[in-house]
C-alpha cells in the first residue's frame, strides 16, 4: 500500500491510498474516529461558583476541551495505583476572581497545570460579572473515542472512490428483468478499486493531523498483527 499526501494544514490532511481496499480505508476511517487516544478533563471539583452557569454545564465544557501532553500516560483502567496517581492522569486548576465593574471572560487558557499540558485552543468556558468567583480542579486522563467522544481526535473522516462510477452505485433505475440487469460480475466491481482519496478533519488543540494519521496507521498495523499471530496459531 501506498500513501499520498496531497494537502496538509492545521486541521485537515487529504491524502490518496493506492494498491488498498475499500475495506481497509473503512477500517482506518473506524479507528481514527473510535481508538486513536487523546487526553482530556474527565473528573471536575468545583470549589466556588457564584457564576450564573450551574455546575454542570461548567463541567460539560471543561471536559470538552482538547488538551495536548507529551507526557506518556497509561489507560485509568490499566493503571495500578488504587485512584488516581501521576501516571494515569494530569491536573489542571481554574481560579479567576473579576473585581472590576465590567464583565470577564474566562477562557481555557486560564487553566494553569504543573504538569506538561498545552491548550492550543481558546474557547470561552463562562463570563464572570462583578465580585464573581470560579474555583475549579480538574483531573485529565488518556481515553479513546469509542468510550467517549470526546476523546475523539477528529470531527469528519470521509473517503471517496469509484469516482467514475464504475458500479453504478449512484445510478437509480427499476428491474424489469433481474438475470440480465443484476448481473453477479456487476457486484464484483468494488474488489477492482485499489485507489481510494481520504479527508481527515481533526479537533484543533489534538495535535497535527499527520501525526493522528500516523497514530491511527499503527493501531491498524498492530490490529492486522494480532490477527494474523491468532491464525498463525
Amino acid at each position: 500500500m501506498k500513501i499520498l499526501i496531497e494537502e496538509s494544514t492545521d486541521n485537515i490532511i487529504k491524502f490518496t491510498l493506492r494498491d488498498t481496499y475499500v475495506s481497509y480505508a473503512n477500517a482506518l476511517r473506524r479507528i481514527l474516529i473510535s481508538e486513536v487516544p487523546t487526553v482530556t478533563i474527565d473528573l471536575v471539583e468545583i470549589e466556588i461558583n457564584n457564576t450564573s452557569l450551574p455546575d454542570e454545564m461548567i463541567s460539560h465544557r471543561l471536559g470538552l476541551v482538547p488538551l495536548y501532553t507529551k507526557k506518556d500516560l497509561v489507560f485509568r483502567d490499566d493503571c495500578a495505583c488504587d485512584d488516581i496517581c501521576d501516571k494515569c492522569s494530569v491536573s489542571l486548576t481554574l481560579n479567576v476572581s473579576n473585581n472590576t465593574d465590567m464583565p470577564m471572560v474566562v477562557t481555557c487558557k486560564d487553566l494553569k497545570s504543573q504538569d506538561d499540558v498545552v491548550i492550543r485552543s481558546s474557547p470561552v468556558i463562562c463570563k464572570l460579572g462583578t465580585r464573581q468567583n470560579l474555583k475549579v480542579i480538574c483531573k485529565a486522563f488518556k481515553g479513546v473515542g469509542k468510550i467517549h467522544s470526546k476523546w475523539s481526535p477528529v470531527s469528519v473522516v470521509g473517503f471517496e472512490y469509484d469516482s467514475g462510477n464504475r458500479s453504478r452505485s449512484t445510478t437509480y433505475w427499476r428491474e424489469t428483468d433481474v438475470d440480465n440487469e443484476c448481473k453477479e460480475e456487476e457486484a464484483n466491481l468494488i474488489d477492482e478499486i485499489t485507489e481510494v482519496k481520504m479527508c481527515v478533519e481533526v479537533v484543533e488543540g489534538f495535535g497535527r493531523p499527520v501525526d493522528i494519521l500516523r497514530k491511527g496507521l499503527e493501531i491498524l498495523k498492530g490490529k492486522y498483527e494480532t490477527l494474523r499471530n491468532e491464525l498463525i496459531n
